[in-house]
């Protein structure tokens, strides 16, 4: 919306909504509205708050914030293949996933549990109870993402460059990087935290 992507983001306060509005002067005609979710004083800053992990903010909006509190990873890249022990049962399989290539926002508990709950399927495990089997599965997919993104972190120091890019780059895998550890180190390998319910 014109106009509207020159207001500053953050992650405070209420989400933005923007909506069609009939004019007063001509019902016909609509317009894009965005109200502010408080009184703002005059000359007083507006900021937009999207909601958005920092993987979307920068993918459609091409920026982040430092301090998101709806930063995730993204994880994908996931999917049943045809040969993995759950495609046998496909009425199982599809009572048990809305679909076969999904995608996490790796960030809390809850987005852990849905990789389980994706990889007992892929994998034919049972749905219910704890499993070691489902927890080393969890743990391969962590772990390999953390290798890959140490990896990346490694090539982008050995640069030694100072450009703003390499070093926005540098902080978006480091973020990345950050939620991936947190996940398999709090709720995968955690031996009080139960992350294999169905």
């Amino acid at each position: 919306v014109p106009l509207l992507d020159l207001v500053n983001a953050d992650g405070n306060g209420k989400v933005h909504e923007t909506y069609l509005e009939a004019l007063d002067s001509d019902p016909s005609q609509k317009v894009a509205v965005t109200r502010a979710s408080r009184a703002v004083n005059p000359g007083e800053q507006v900021f937009e708050n999207y909601a958005q992990p920092n993987y979307v903010l920068f993918t459609h909006h091409g920026f982040i914030l430092e301090d998101n509190p709806d930063d995730c990873a993204l994880l994908e890249g996931l999917f049943v293949h045809r040969n993995d022990p759950g495609a046998a049962d496909v009425h199982r399989l599809r009572s048990l996933l809305r679909s076969t290539t999904p995608t996490f926002c790796i960030r809390a508990e809850e987005s852990v549990l849905q990789l389980g709950h994706f990889l007992r399927a892929k994998y034919a495990l049972p749905t219910n109870g704890t499993d070691g089997e489902v927890r080393q599965h969890m743990s391969n997919v962590l772990t390999e993402r953390i290798a890959r993104l140490t990896e990346t972190l490694d090539i982008i120091a050995s640069d030694d460059s100072t450009m703003a890019r390499h070093q926005f780059m540098r902080r978006i895998v480091q973020r990345d990087l950050m939620h991936f550890q947190y996940a398999l180190h709090h709720f995968v390998q955690g031996p009080q935290n139960d992350t294999t319910k169905g």
